[in-house]
C-alpha cells in the first residue's frame, strides 16, 4: 500500500490541508487501514471545491483494483469505486451507453460522485446520479464489509448517496447507463436579453433532457441576466453526416493544453472578465436551430485544458453554488448578481440550471426543485464576507449551498438549511463508528460531535526548558519584543519566579507550567493542555554529561541521549502536528555544533545532537509545504551554568546574551541553520572535512 504525506488541496486550491494519505490496493488493505485509524477521510481525484475529501488523515479510493463488468443486455455497469468517469465514458461509448448523469467534468470518481450526489444539465428530468446507482458495497468503521441498495439497508444507502464519504469507505457500484446510438448531441443554444426572458425560456423549454445557461455577470440594468440558454439532446446516428457518421461513438479524446503556471491576480479583472463574455456571447449561434456537438464540449468543455484552476492564481477560488425553490428563483437571482457586481466579484464561470424534485430519501443530497446557480469567485479580500451576506439571503429564501464545491459555510447555516442533517448523523454513527471525517466534516459539525477549536496565539512563544542560562537570555529577548510567553521547566517555581521579573521588566504576559522532558508519556497531555496554542516552540533544554564517567558507568550515556534527543523528538512532533494544521508557526531547536562530528570527548552528547540536527532537517523538510519554518540553531561555546568550570576558549564563545540576540534574529529572519558566532561555520567545515585517518589521532 502506497502512503504519502504532504499539503493537498481540492480543486479551487482553497484551503490547503497537511495530512498523511493512503491508498489502499484492495478491501483487505483498506479495512486494515481503517482499524489502525482514526478519523480516516475517504478521497477520490480531488475534484470537490473545497475541504470535502481533505484531512490529516486520508483514504484513497484511486489506487483500488480494478473492478469493470459491463452487461450490455441489461444496460448495467459493476465498477470499482476508484474509477474515473473519464475512464467510463471511454469503454463505454463505443459500446453504446453514456452515463446516466455527467457533471461539468469527467475527472470524477464513481465512488466520489455517489458521496457527492453529483447531478448534471438533466436533473429537472432524470434527478441526480443516486436515481441510477443500484447498489454499492462499502466498509463501514468497525472494517465489515455491507452491500447496501434502495431496499437492503437503504439507511445506509440514502446517507451514503451525498454523504460525504461520512458512513463509509465505497469499494464498488452496480449503476444504470443511458444507451445511445451516437457521441453526439443535439444543441440549440438560444439568446436571452435578461433574467425575466431567461427564466422564461427556461420554463418553455423545461421538457427538454439537458438545458443549462450561461449568464453574463457583467450585464447590469435592463440587460442584467444577459445570457445564453444552450438545450441539448442525445443525437441518434441516423441524423449525423460526415465523419460524425463514419464514426458515430467515437468518445472524448485526451487533453493536450495545461495551463503551465499560476496567472497573477490581475488577470481575472472586470475587464478581463467583459471580454471574456462578449466573445461568448458573440461566439454563441443563438439562433435556436440545431447543431450537433461532440458530449466533451457540451458536458465538459473545461475537460479540454489540463489544470485550468491555476488560472485563479495560487490563492485560489471558491465555487459558491445554491439552490433555492421555484417561487424565489427569478427575484433572488436578480438580488445575488447585484451584489456581486456592486463588489467587483468577476467570475468567468456563471451557469444557471433548473432542478428537478429531491432524491426521495437522500439525507445530504443537495438539488431540490427550483433553480441553481454556480460560479468561481477568486479568493481575495472580503471575499468571504460577501458570500456570508448571500448565504443568509438563501437560507432566508429556503435554499441551501452544495457541499461538495463549498470551502467556508457556517456549521449554523447548515444546520439550518438541510432539515434531515440529525437523521444523517445517527446513521452515520451507526455505520461509520466516528472512522470517518474531514474537513468539511468538522467545520460544518456534520457528526454532531464538534468540540470548541483551541486558541491559538500566534505571537506566543513556548520555551521548553526555559531555567538554562541561554534560555532566559532568550526570553528576556522575546519578551522585549512584546511576544507572550510560556516558560516550561522542571522546577515550576523557578519558572514562576522569572515570569514575574520578566512581566514587570517588559509588560509582557508571561505563564509558567511544570514540563519534564523525560516524562514522554506526558507530553501529549502537556501540550493539548496549552490554552492558547503557542505560534513559536523553542526546545532548549539538554543535558552535558561528564564523558569520562559516563563510559565507566554501565547505561551511563543514555540519559543524555533520553533528554538531548528522544525527549526533544517527542514533544516537538507534538508542536509540529499543531502547527502544521495551522499552516503557520516557527520550532527553534537548540542542538550543537558537537553533533556536526562525533569527538572522543563528547560524543553520548554528539550523539544525540546530531541525531537532534537531522531530525529538525527532516521536520523542517516536511513542514516548508505547511508554511512552518524551523530554525536549528548550533551555539558553539556559550558561558552557561552547563558550561562552567569548562576550559573554554574566548574567540570561540559567547555570552547567553549574544547567543539569544542571534537566535533572535535567525528567527525573524526564517533562517534555516544559526551558528551563534559565524566562525563556527566555518571551523566545523573544517573539521568535518578532516580525513578520518587524521581526524581520529587528534584530541577533541
Amino acid at each position: 500500500m502506497h502512503t504519502d504525506h504532504g499539503r493537498r488541496s481540492n480543486w479551487g486550491l482553497f484551503p490547503w490541508v497537511t495530512g498523511t494519505t493512503w491508498s489502499p490496493a484492495n478491501g483487505a488493505e483498506a479495512r486494515d487501514t481503517i482499524a489502525g485509524q482514526q478519523g480516516l477521510a475517504p478521497r477520490g481525484n480531488g475534484r470537490s471545491y473545497g475541504d470535502a475529501s481533505l484531512g490529516r488523515r486520508m483514504l484513497s479510493g484511486l489506487g483500488l483494483e480494478e473492478v469493470f463488468e459491463l452487461d450490455a443486455a441489461a444496460g448495467v455497469l459493476r465498477c470499482s469505486a476508484g474509477l474515473l468517469l473519464d475512464d467510463i465514458l471511454l469503454r463505454i461509448v463505443p459500446a453504446g451507453f453514456f452515463l446516466p448523469v455527467t457533471p461539468g467534468t469527467r475527472l470524477v470518481s464513481i465512488g466520489g460522485a455517489i458521496a457527492g450526489d453529483i447531478h448534471g444539465k438533466n436533473h429537472h428530468v432524470d434527478g441526480s446520479f443516486s436515481a441510477f446507482v443500484e447498489r454499492m458495497t462499502l466498509l463501514t468503521g468497525d472494517g465489515a464489509t455491507v452491500s447496501c441498495s434502495p431496499t437492503d439497508h437503504p439507511d445506509l444507502f440514502h446517507a451514503t448517496c451525498g454523504g460525504m464519504g461520512l458512513t463509509g469507505f465505497i469499494l464498488e457500484a452496480t449503476i444504470r447507463l443511458k444507451p445511445i446510438t451516437s457521441a453526439y448531441i443535439r444543441q440549440r443554444s438560444i439568446k436571452c436579453r435578461d433574467l425575466d426572458d431567461l427564466f422564461a425560456k427556461f420554463e418553455e423549454h423545461k421538457d427538454a433532457t439537458y438545458n443549462v445557461a450561461w449568464i453574463d455577470l457583467m450585464a447590469r440594468g435592463r440587460h442584467q441576466g444577459k445570457s445564453v440558454l444552450l438545450l441539448g439532446e442525445h443525437a441518434d446516428a441516423s441524423e449525423l453526416r460526415g465523419a460524425k457518421a463514419r464514426h458515430p461513438l467515437k468518445p472524448h479524446g485526451k487533453v493536450k493544453l495545461k495551463v503551465p503556471f499560476f496567472f497573477p491576480g490581475f488577470v481575472l479583472s472586470p475587464f478581463t472578465v467583459k471580454v471574456f463574455n462578449l466573445l461568448y456571447n458573440w461566439k454563441a449561434d443563438g439562433s435556436g436551430r440545431p447543431s450537433h456537438v461532440h458530449y466533451a464540449p457540451y458536458f465538459h468543455p473545461l475537460d479540454a485544458v489540463g489544470d485550468w484552476n491555476k488560472i485563479y492564481g495560487r490563492r485560489g477560488f471558491v465555487q459558491y453554488q445554491f439552490v433555492v425553490p421555484l417561487r424565489d428563483g427569478r427575484a433572488l437571482m436578480g438580488e445575488v448578481l447585484e451584489v456581486l457586481r456592486h463588489h467587483g466579484m468577476v467570475s468567468f464561470l456563471a451557469v444557471l440550471k433548473r432542478f428537478g424534485p429531491a432524491a426521495p430519501g437522500a439525507m445530504l443530497s443537495f438539488p431540490m426543485e427550483g433553480y441553481t446557480l454556480a460560479l468561481d469567485i477568486p479568493v481575495r479580500k472580503g471575499t468571504l464576507e460577501v458570500l456570508d451576506q448571500l448565504d443568509r439571503r438563501v437560507a432566508d429564501a429556503g435554499g441551501r449551498i452544495y457541499l461538495v464545491k463549498d470551502a467556508r459555510m457556517s456549521a449554523s447555516m447548515m444546520e439550518k438549511t438541510y432539515p434531515r442533517l440529525q437523521e444523517f448523523r445517527e446513521v452515520a454513527k451507526r455505520y461509520g463508528r466516528g472512522r470517518f471525517r474531514s474537513a468539511l466534516s468538522e467545520r460544518l459539525d456534520l457528526l454532531g460531535d464538534a468540540t470548541a477549536p483551541v486558541p491559538f496565539d500566534a505571537r506566543r512563544v513556548l520555551i521548553l526548558g526555559a531555567g538554562s542560562g541561554m534560555a532566559a537570555a532568550l526570553a528576556q529577548r522575546f519578551a522585549r519584543a512584546g511576544h507572550p510567553l510560556v516558560l516550561a521547566m522542571r522546577d515550576q517555581a523557578k519558572a514562576q519566579a522569572m515570569c514575574d521579573a520578566i512581566s514587570a521588566g517588559t509588560g509582557v504576559e508571561c505563564k509558567a507550567v511544570q514540563f519534564d522532558a523525560e516524562a514522554l508519556e506526558g507530553h501529549a497531555a502537556f501540550y493539548a493542555s496549552l490554552n492558547p496554542r503557542p505560534g513559536t516552540v523553542v526546545c532548549a533544554f539538554g543535558l552535558l554529561p561528564d564523558q569520562a564517567a559516563a563510559q565507566e558507568t554501565p547505561g551511563g550515556g543514555l540519559k543524555a541521549i533520553a533528554v538531548n534527543y528522544t525527549g526533544a523528538v517527542s514533544i516537538l512532533e507534538e508542536a509540529a502536528r499543531d502547527l502544521e494544521q495551522r499552516g503557520q508557526g516557527s520550532i527553534i531547536g537548540i542542538s550543537s555544533v558537537a553533533g556536526d562530528r562525533g569527538r572522543a570527548s563528547n560524543y553520548f552528547y554528539g550523539s544525540a545532537k546530531a541525531g537532534f540536527t537531522a531530525f529538525l532537517s527532516g521536520l523542517r523538510n516536511r513542514l516548508h509545504a505547511s508554511g512552518v519554518h524551523v530554525l536549528t540553531v548550533k551555539p558553539g561555546f556559550v558561558r552557561t551554568r552547563m558550561t562552567e568550570g569548562l576550559p573554554l576558549p574566548a574567540p570561540l564563545t559567547a555570552s547567553a546574551e549574544q547567543a539569544a540576540d542571534a537566535i533572535f534574529r535567525a528567527w525573524r529572519k526564517h533562517r534555516n541553520t544559526a551558528y551563534v558566532l559565524g566562525r563556527w561555520r566555518w571551523i566545523m567545515l573544517v573539521i568535518r572535512l578532516l580525513p578520518e585517518g587524521l581526524f581520529k589521532r587528534l584530541k577533541l
